[in-house]
């Protein structure tokens, strides 16, 4: 529970610091690189971190925060609890030697 708390204010103290200086470009996207950034942040925060990576190699001025706002981060954190909360039904369950 304290790390699941830990993570959540670790992201959000991490997205208002990139929130912060950001212009969001998805609302409507105006060129072909924001519309394919936007459509790589509705898939997750790595596609996008790899999108964004991939077009700063090529000299594009993309940047990570420009495509995310907060209800791209409320739909990554569903996401990932979903994620997690799947993950954590299928894990086996083990036997301990504990007495009740």
């Amino acid at each position: 529970m304290n790390t699941a708390i830990a993570r959540i204010s670790a992201f959000m103290i991490f997205s208002a610091a990139f929130a912060a200086n950001a212009e969001y470009r998805c609302n409507p996207p105006m060129t072909v690189n924001d519309r394919l950034a936007c459509e790589a942040a509705q898939q997750g925060p790595e596609a996008l971190r790899r999108f964004v990576s991939r077009w700063d190699q090529q000299m594009a001025s993309l940047f990570f925060a420009d495509y995310v706002d907060d209800q791209t981060l409320k739909n990554w954190e569903t996401r990932r609890m979903a994620a997690e909360q799947t993950k954590d039904e299928t894990a086996p369950q083990v036997a301990s030697n504990e007495r009740h």
